[in-house]
């Protein structure tokens, strides 16, 4: 397996450098962001010692980094075989959104509560660079934005670590937004709406931030449903679950 299948650009992995330096972590990290870039496809096959000599470590932080990933339901472990990457999974989705809606709904209230002026420059800088990767149609780059003004939100609000908290919960969805820039050239809607929930709490106002963030959300779904209309084969759907009915027609 190539580096650069599992790297991709230098700045493939936008987490990376927010995370723990165990070797573990850095490896979960890069394993991470290649699944959810689609660089590590559905069904590709991960293979132990191919990994190991591709990232440049032993067996025990390579197995550490996909438990962590088999528990975010990225992959599945076969006992004596190998590691799979799991298709997108709607139920997962949905889950993942539901957990999502419901802190950062809440966090984003108290963001609006207790704004920080301090914390102005960071969002705006964000937002700025997130304008020149949308005006370049950068997919990485304006998924890497998106993740940070959303870790902004949780930071205003007085709680960073929930961030954390929805990242681990939402790996499925994360596959699906990151889709979503390049299916459906989202990079300045989403820009038009960081710029809404930032003057939202801004000027101290929590129920339009909680508004405007939810139809933000919301988005999230629609982008599901494009991902289920033309891209299916990377997609597991039960048709009888409760997720399905909870995404939006055609």
């Amino acid at each position: 397996m190539r580096q650069d299948v599992i790297s991709g650009r230098k700045t493939a992995a936008p987490e990376l450098a927010r995370v723990e330096g165990s070797k573990a972590a850095r490896v979960y990290a890069e394993l991470r962001d290649a699944i959810i870039s689609m660089r590590l496809r559905p069904g590709e096959r991960l293979l132990e010692k191919e990994l190991c000599e591709t990232l440049g470590v032993s067996r025990t932080p390579l197995r550490d980094a996909i438990l962590r990933l088999a528990q975010e339901r990225l992959v599945t472990v076969v006992p004596s075989d190998a590691t799979f990457v799991n298709k997108i999974v709607v139920d997962t989705v949905v889950e993942g959104q539901i957990v999502r809606e419901s802190l950062e709904l809440r966090m984003v209230a108290l963001a609006a509560e207790f704004f920080d002026p301090a914390l102005a420059a960071d969002f705006e800088l964000v937002l700025f660079r997130e304008r020149k990767a949308a005006e370049r149609h950068d997919n990485e780059e304006s998924f890497m934005l998106d993740n940070s003004f959303h870790r902004l939100l949780c930071e205003c609000a007085g709680f960073p670590h929930v961030w954390e908290t929805i990242r681990n919960a939402t790996g499925q969805l994360d596959r699906v937004r990151r889709q979503s820039f390049p299916l459906q050239d989202f990079h300045m809607q989403v820009l038009e709406e960081h710029q809404a929930i930032f003057e939202a709490i801004a000027g101290r106002d929590p129920d339009a931030a909680v508004r405007i963030l939810k139809t933000h959300l919301n988005g999230n779904l629609r982008s599901l449903r494009v991902l289920l209309d033309r891209q299916p084969d990377l997609v597991e759907l039960d048709p009888r679950s409760a997720a399905a009915t909870l995404i939006p027609a055609t």
